[in-house]
């Protein structure tokens, strides 16, 4: 325990690398392609939310590479695949959102400038670049529709029950 200005007390620091590397070995023990929850999993490494986010962002960084393994969050939790339909959900899903954001960031702050947007060359180029981009998005799109679809758990079937006479 460490004590902060007023007095308080208060966690020691852990090294991002540390928990990092921890959620990995959960992960690992868990198995490939097994789902864990956010809260399972920061629970395991004793990570605050800020620790959690700190340490998703070294595995992404760091760790995956030196592995050779995808780090994705999926659907309801995070996992490590190779499988490449999975990946290229998370992928399509991703750069959907960043098309929306460069979408918005066109609609909501540069065009708006209207014809005043070719007096500044940085908003400019950004409207040329987003717009590139955007353009770029529409062509991985199409090409997302060719992947498998992952391969889903079926669900039970719901039995009728029948009466006990019956």
């Amino acid at each position: 325990m460490t004590r902060t200005a007023t007095g308080a007390q208060r966690a020691a620091p852990v090294p991002t690398q540390h928990l990092a590397e921890l959620a990995w070995k959960v992960h690992e023990a868990a198995g490939e392609d097994v789902l864990l929850p956010r809260e399972q999993l920061a629970g395991r490494i004793h990570a605050t939310d800020g620790q959690f986010e700190r340490a998703k962002g070294y595995i992404r960084d760091h760790i995956t590479m030196e592995k050779g393994k995808a780090f994705l969050s999926y659907r309801s939790g995070y996992m490590i695949t190779t499988d490449p339909a999975k990946i290229s959900e998370y992928a399509a899903l991703r750069m959907r959102r960043i098309n929306t954001e460069l979408r918005r960031l066109l609609s909501g702050a540069i065009n708006p400038l209207g014809e005043q947007v070719a007096e500044y060359e940085v908003l400019a180029m950004f409207q040329d670049e987003i717009a590139h981009m955007t353009r770029t998005y529409d062509r991985m799109q199409k090409a997302t529709l060719t992947m498998p679809t992952p391969v889903r758990a079926a669900k039970p079937k719901r039995r009728r029950r029948t009466p006990s006479g019956a």
